[in-house]
């Protein structure tokens, strides 16, 4: 009686064990498909980050060059000789913020709490 038993052992083990495996497939698809979204929603960011940063520079030096010389005498006494290196400092601090609040959600995400 003890030997059928054990020869259905096999295939209950079997089926748990592909249970188990589809769940385990599923919550790692999840967390794979949130991360690469984050991941690309990150990329995006810096990247028009970047691209307003440059465009904004490039527009006021392009403004200084083409004003006559008295005028953009004046506005290079109004604009910091450090100017570029203020806008990144500002582009930073809100890049590093923006991930900050990204990874935030990302814990919360995992420890089940609610993210808003």
């Amino acid at each position: 009686m003890a030997l059928p038993a054990l020869l259905g052992m096999g295939a209950l083990i079997g089926f748990f064990t592909r249970i188990v495996e589809w769940f385990v497939t599923r919550i790692a698809a999840r967390f794979t498909n949130r991360l690469a979204g984050i991941l690309v929603w990150t990329t995006l960011y810096l990247s028009l980050l970047v691209g307003l940063a440059v465009t904004f520079v490039a527009i006021i030096n392009g403004v200084s060059a083409s004003l006559p010389s008295d005028l953009a005498q004046g506005i290079g006494a109004i604009k910091p000789d450090n100017f570029e290196a203020c806008m990144a400092a500002i582009y930073s601090s809100k890049v590093a913020v923006w991930v900050f609040q990204q990874k935030r959600q990302l814990i919360d995400w995992e420890q089940g709490r609610p993210v808003l």
